[in-house]
């Protein structure tokens, strides 16, 4: 009789040991990614570089520059730019006034 009992018992064991081999192989064959926010320090329009200020000028005819910011180390600027239909839109761009696409 106790070999009846012990036969099920032993055969649940192993059932649980093998599900939680599996369980550890799938979880570790996962990616996990980590966005990272990118910092900006708020800037008056008056500093910004001349070559930032031609390329919204060329670019966004009659849109004027209602927010300013650039990272720390001045490679890179975002300006919140108001169109002439009020309409408020993002861009980024490089110290050169080159225009970088962002997600």
């Amino acid at each position: 009789m106790k070999k009846l009992f012990v036969l099920p018992v032993l055969a649940f064991g192993l059932l649980l040991g093998t599900q939680s081999i599996q369980a550890q192989q799938t979880s570790s064959d996962e990616t996990i990614e980590v966005a990272t926010q990118e910092k900006y320090i708020e800037l008056a329009v008056e500093n910004l570089p001349q070559p930032v200020l031609d390329a919204v000028a060329k670019d966004f005819k009659g849109a004027t520059i209602s927010k300013a910011a650039a990272k720390e180390d001045a490679s890179e600027f975002k300006l919140e730019l108001t169109k002439e239909d009020g309409e408020t839109v993002e861009v980024h761009c490089d110290a050169e006034g080159n225009w970088i696409g962002k997600d």
